[in-house]
């Protein structure tokens, strides 16, 4: 039986809002790159009304709301590209950002697609990228907060600034913000709160994996150096496996019942895939990633082409 919402991306019904819910997870989005890439060679990547992402999945969405989903495949299948993306080195020889999003968002993207973010203004598919704001550790839509190639990009990097290893929050629109990851990783509840009707969620962690307490040490040097942020993001920190663990269990009872509403619909790589770590520069794992994400889609919702990558 063809679920509801993969009918809804075919058939378009009267009265419905269908959106893309996009996971973040570092360098996990290479999954959700390959299942954007899915859903581009299904023709499916113009079907959305509005594309929600955490951290990495707002860069996977963006990419896709921009009509030109895979001029950016190279970010995650390029070795110099990721290279020049994640350096320990650069961090202890520099103090630089061991992640530099914004080296990625604001001189390597438009070098891979001259022109992306008017077209991602210019798009049919509203996007929303989610990201923390520092001073509440509240999960904010920056949708409103762009208008112009600048504003968008500083909203990019906002939804992708890993805390602790990005540099210093972004600034927009009077606030600061870092990585979505801390307040809304899988950003499901900003579109329900957009009247969604249909949502397909893009997983980058497989059936069953489940983000755990941060371990006593390690946790407590993490909550440190966030609480010199902003105390609300230390309190975030220590609590984020409650919260997911609460939108894990919602999406496990639409998964279990599909005819709830609004309708939603999960995919995950499958059991056993391959699932790069946060921080992974191994191009095999990175590439097979990538396509596990690809089939994941494929599997569920058309037939399987030839790989890509």
């Amino acid at each position: 039986m063809t679920h509801l919402v993969a009918a809804a991306l075919r058939e378009r019904p009267a009265d419905s809002r269908i959106a893309l819910v996009v996971e973040g997870g570092g360098m996990r989005g290479a999954v959700s790159g390959g299942m954007a890439l899915a859903l581009d060679e299904l023709g499916l990547a113009g079907a959305f009304d509005a594309a929600y992402g955490s951290s990495a999945g707002t860069l996977n969405a963006m990419w896709l709301v921009s009509g030109r989903l895979r001029d950016g495949i190279p970010t995650w299948t390029d070795p110099q590209l990721v290279g020049e993306l994640i350096s320990r080195r650069r961090a202890l020889a520099r103090r630089g950002p061991v992640v530099d999003v914004q080296g990625l968002v604001e001189e390597r993207y438009e070098r891979l697609s001259p022109g992306l973010f008017d077209a991602v203004l210019a798009g049919a598919t509203e996007l929303h990228p989610i990201a923390t704001d520092i001073e509440t550790a509240e999960a904010v839509d920056l949708h409103g907060a762009f208008g112009d190639p600048r504003t968008l990009r500083l909203a990019l990097r906002a939804s992708a600034a890993l805390p602790l290893l990005a540099g210093e929050p972004v600034a927009l629109d009077g606030r600061r913000f870092i990585d979505a990851g801390l307040s809304a990783a899988i950003p499901f509840r900003a579109a329900l709160a957009d009247g969604a009707t249909h949502v397909l969620v893009l997983r980058s962690r497989r059936a069953g994996e489940l983000v755990s307490a941060p371990g006593r040490m390690s946790g407590a040097l993490t909550g440190r150096a966030l609480r010199r942020v902003s105390p609300a993001l230390e309190a975030a920190f220590r609590t984020r496996a409650e919260r997911e663990g609460a939108d894990e269990a919602l999406l496990a009872r639409h998964d279990a019942d599909p005819a709830l509403e609004p309708h939603i619909l999960s995919i995950r790589p499958a059991p056993g895939s391959p699932v790069p770590g946060r921080l992974e520069r191994d191009m095999a794992t990175i590439r097979a990633g990538l396509e596990a994400g690809r089939v994941a889609v494929h599997d569920a919702l058309g037939q399987l082409p030839k790989s890509v990558v």
